[in-house]
Protein backbone atom coordinates (compact mmCIF):
# COMPACT_ATOMS: atom_id res chain seq x y z
CA UNK A 1 0.00 0.00 0.00
CA UNK A 2 1.32 3.41 -0.99
CA UNK A 3 1.58 6.09 1.68
CA UNK A 4 1.66 9.59 0.27
CA UNK A 5 2.92 12.86 1.63
CA UNK A 6 1.21 15.87 0.08
CA UNK A 7 3.17 19.04 -0.45
CA UNK A 8 0.81 21.64 -1.88
CA UNK A 9 2.56 23.94 -4.29
CA UNK A 10 -0.36 26.13 -5.25
CA UNK A 11 -0.40 29.10 -7.52
CA UNK A 12 -3.03 31.19 -5.76
CA UNK A 13 -3.71 33.33 -8.83
CA UNK A 14 -4.79 30.39 -10.98
CA UNK A 15 -8.32 29.17 -11.46
CA UNK A 16 -8.81 25.56 -10.38
CA UNK A 17 -12.02 25.27 -12.40
CA UNK A 18 -10.25 23.68 -15.37
CA UNK A 19 -8.92 20.89 -13.11
CA UNK A 20 -12.39 20.50 -11.60
CA UNK A 21 -13.81 20.22 -15.12
CA UNK A 22 -11.35 17.42 -16.01
CA UNK A 23 -12.03 15.47 -12.79
CA UNK A 24 -15.81 15.82 -13.19
CA UNK A 25 -15.49 14.76 -16.82
CA UNK A 26 -13.73 11.56 -15.74
CA UNK A 27 -16.56 10.88 -13.26
CA UNK A 28 -19.22 11.43 -15.92
CA UNK A 29 -17.41 9.16 -18.39
CA UNK A 30 -17.14 6.41 -15.78
CA UNK A 31 -20.84 6.73 -14.93
CA UNK A 32 -21.87 6.79 -18.60
CA UNK A 33 -19.91 3.61 -19.25
CA UNK A 34 -20.99 1.59 -16.20
CA UNK A 35 -24.40 3.23 -15.77
CA UNK A 36 -26.01 2.86 -12.36
CA UNK A 37 -25.88 0.24 -9.62
CA UNK A 38 -22.20 -0.65 -9.57
CA UNK A 39 -19.94 -0.17 -6.60
CA UNK A 40 -17.69 2.76 -5.73
CA UNK A 41 -14.50 0.90 -6.65
CA UNK A 42 -15.75 0.22 -10.17
CA UNK A 43 -16.48 3.92 -10.79
CA UNK A 44 -13.10 4.73 -9.25
CA UNK A 45 -11.29 2.46 -11.73
CA UNK A 46 -13.17 4.06 -14.61
CA UNK A 47 -12.09 7.51 -13.44
CA UNK A 48 -8.48 6.40 -13.16
CA UNK A 49 -8.57 5.01 -16.69
CA UNK A 50 -9.93 8.36 -17.94
CA UNK A 51 -7.37 10.44 -16.06
CA UNK A 52 -4.27 8.36 -16.83
CA UNK A 53 -3.68 10.02 -20.20
CA UNK A 54 -4.37 13.60 -19.14
CA UNK A 55 -1.10 15.58 -19.13
CA UNK A 56 -0.01 16.89 -15.72
CA UNK A 57 -2.61 14.87 -13.79
CA UNK A 58 -1.26 12.21 -11.45
CA UNK A 59 -3.82 10.03 -9.67
CA UNK A 60 -3.18 8.10 -6.46
CA UNK A 61 -5.78 5.44 -5.67
CA UNK A 62 -6.74 4.20 -2.19
CA UNK A 63 -3.70 5.88 -0.74
CA UNK A 64 -2.94 6.19 2.92
CA UNK A 65 -1.49 9.23 4.59
CA UNK A 66 0.00 9.74 8.00
CA UNK A 67 -1.80 11.77 10.64
CA UNK A 68 0.37 14.31 12.43
CA UNK A 69 -0.08 15.94 15.82
CA UNK A 70 1.84 19.21 16.38
CA UNK A 71 4.24 18.25 13.63
CA UNK A 72 4.89 14.74 14.94
CA UNK A 73 3.90 11.65 13.01
CA UNK A 74 1.41 9.69 15.13
CA UNK A 75 1.95 6.47 13.17
CA UNK A 76 -1.79 6.42 12.44
CA UNK A 77 -2.95 6.50 8.83
CA UNK A 78 -6.15 7.34 6.98
CA UNK A 79 -7.10 6.09 3.52
CA UNK A 80 -8.64 8.20 0.79
CA UNK A 81 -10.34 7.13 -2.42
CA UNK A 82 -8.36 9.36 -4.78
CA UNK A 83 -5.71 12.03 -4.47
CA UNK A 84 -5.18 13.83 -7.76
CA UNK A 85 -2.22 16.10 -8.39
CA UNK A 86 -3.19 18.70 -11.00
CA UNK A 87 -1.64 21.86 -12.44
CA UNK A 88 -3.77 23.80 -9.93
CA UNK A 89 -2.84 21.87 -6.81
CA UNK A 90 -3.76 18.64 -5.11
CA UNK A 91 -7.38 17.49 -4.88
CA UNK A 92 -8.72 15.03 -2.33
CA UNK A 93 -11.56 13.19 -4.07
CA UNK A 94 -14.06 11.23 -2.03
CA UNK A 95 -16.38 8.91 -3.97
CA UNK A 96 -19.79 7.73 -2.84
CA UNK A 97 -22.60 5.56 -4.21
CA UNK A 98 -25.64 6.83 -2.30
CA UNK A 99 -29.11 8.13 -3.01
CA UNK A 100 -28.06 11.54 -1.66
CA UNK A 101 -25.14 13.30 0.02
CA UNK A 102 -25.44 14.76 3.50
CA UNK A 103 -23.18 16.43 6.04
CA UNK A 104 -21.67 13.11 7.17
CA UNK A 105 -19.95 12.70 3.79
CA UNK A 106 -18.94 16.36 3.69
CA UNK A 107 -17.35 16.10 7.14
CA UNK A 108 -15.37 13.07 6.00
CA UNK A 109 -13.98 15.02 3.03
CA UNK A 110 -13.27 18.08 5.19
CA UNK A 111 -11.46 15.91 7.71
CA UNK A 112 -9.17 14.50 5.00
CA UNK A 113 -8.53 17.98 3.59
CA UNK A 114 -7.69 19.34 7.03
CA UNK A 115 -5.46 16.44 8.06
CA UNK A 116 -3.56 16.64 4.76
CA UNK A 117 -3.55 20.45 4.71
CA UNK A 118 -4.99 20.17 1.21
CA UNK A 119 -6.57 23.27 -0.33
CA UNK A 120 -9.05 21.50 -2.66
CA UNK A 121 -11.51 18.66 -2.22
CA UNK A 122 -14.25 17.07 -4.28
CA UNK A 123 -17.16 14.93 -3.22
CA UNK A 124 -18.55 12.82 -6.08
CA UNK A 125 -21.70 10.77 -5.67
CA UNK A 126 -22.69 8.20 -8.28
CA UNK A 127 -26.42 8.16 -7.49
CA UNK A 128 -29.09 6.18 -9.35
CA UNK A 129 -30.01 9.35 -11.26
CA UNK A 130 -26.51 10.53 -12.21
CA UNK A 131 -23.32 12.06 -10.88
CA UNK A 132 -23.60 14.73 -8.19
CA UNK A 133 -20.51 16.74 -7.29
CA UNK A 134 -19.41 19.30 -4.74
CA UNK A 135 -16.08 21.11 -4.87
CA UNK A 136 -14.66 22.61 -1.69
CA UNK A 137 -11.80 24.94 -0.92
CA UNK A 138 -10.11 25.15 2.46
CA UNK A 139 -8.30 28.20 3.75
CA UNK A 140 -4.91 26.72 4.67
CA UNK A 141 -4.51 29.09 7.63
CA UNK A 142 -7.96 29.15 9.24
CA UNK A 143 -9.17 25.73 8.03
CA UNK A 144 -12.49 27.27 7.00
CA UNK A 145 -14.31 25.50 4.17
CA UNK A 146 -15.98 27.21 1.23
CA UNK A 147 -18.02 25.53 -1.48
CA UNK A 148 -16.78 26.62 -4.88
Amino acid sequence: MEVVEVHNHLEYNCDPSSSVYVIKGAAFESFNFYKQYVDETTYEIGMIMELQNIPNFVTHRQCEFYVYYKGENTGMTRRMDLVIDTPHGTFVVELKVLNAIDDKQRRQLWSYMKLMNCHYGMLLNFSPTGVYSETWSMNLYTHEFLRV
